[in-house]
């Protein structure tokens, strides 16, 4: 399911009378369930399902190598490399970061959350592209 039909939907439930909705749609299951009374937002999750539509267990991530040093995601949602279209990226391969400088930025719902780095260090690699949908802890970055 693409970005824009999962905001719809999310948009929609929110202004729906229900409390969780669960839809199955080309081997992926989406459930969103109301956030607490607290006020915290609606819990998506997108998990894939077999043919009977039971849900796919997650296979645990391999650890990275020790000296692997990672920029994560720090939430769901699309991906970016620069601030806006025709703009330079914030930061490229092979490039000196140090902690807490932005490097990118993910957007969920028209909010936009800065990817910030957690490490200084050099960027050896971008694991995502520009783009693409990520979810919390996805690797983003590598780093020497």
């Amino acid at each position: 399911m693409d970005i824009l039909r999962l905001k719809r939907l999310i948009d929609l439930f929110a202004h729906a009378p229900i409390n969780e909705l669960e839809i199955e749609e080309g081997g992926q299951l989406i459930r969103i369930s109301r956030g607490k009374a607290d006020g915290s937002a609606p819990i998506v999750v997108n998990r894939p399902v077999d043919r009977a539509g039971a849900i796919i267990p997650e296979q645990p991530a391999a650890a990275p190598a020790e000296d692997t040093r990672i920029i994560t995601a720090p939430t769901y949602g699309v991906f970016h490399l620069s601030p806006s279209p025709g703009t330079p990226p914030y930061v490229k391969v092979g490039q000196d970061i140090e902690a807490g400088q932005q490097v990118g930025i993910v957007e969920a719902m028209k909010v936009f959350n800065a990817v910030k780095a957690t490490l200084s260090g050099r960027i050896v690699d971008i694991l995502v592209q520009d783009g693409a949908e990520v979810e919390a802890g996805l690797p983003l970055f590598r780093l020497k």
